[in-house]
């Protein structure tokens, strides 16, 4: 029950994403922004149906880090591991917080082609820098099991 209530933070994601998606591309919008430049000002547009591969991206991601987290003896560990029972726990954890990451990281994306949001650079790379941030502080944890 608990590794459910864990998965519904990436599955409420998801769904808002394709849920923008579909909107947008119902709402009679001709254009939607694809690119914008470092001041966050749009300079690329593109058509309406473009949006609809960011949740498809996001979908296809979520079932690979889904099935990451289920084989947590597929991992490159830092470091040889004794106990092997806790190290899979743990890496299954923090594949968990990385998937979260990159379903939020998506949804802004989603949200800022939509024109909901208005896209900001420093919320990207906050979101963005996270998931490196994860990765160095639960390899630190991998030394008790070794």
């Amino acid at each position: 029950m608990k590794k459910q209530i864990k998965e519904i933070p990436s599955i409420l994601f998801l769904m808002i994403s394709f849920g923008v998606a579909i909107r947008v591309m119902t709402g009679g919008k001709e254009e939607v922004p694809l690119h914008w430049n470092v001041r966050g000002e749009i300079d690329s547009w593109g058509d309406t149906w473009t949006i609809v591969l960011l949740p498809v991206i996001a979908l296809a991601l979520y079932g690979l880090l889904t099935l990451l987290q289920r084989r947590p003896q597929w991992y490159n560990y830092p470091c040889k591991i004794t106990d092997k029972a806790g190290a899979y726990k743990l890496m299954s954890g923090m594949i968990g917080h990385i998937k979260n990451l990159v379903m939020l990281l998506f949804l802004y994306i989603t949200l800022s082609v939509a024109q909901i949001i208005e896209l900001s650079t420093c919320v990207l790379l906050l979101i963005a820098l996270a998931i490196p941030f994860i990765i160095i502080v639960m390899s630190k944890k991998f030394e008790r099991f070794s």
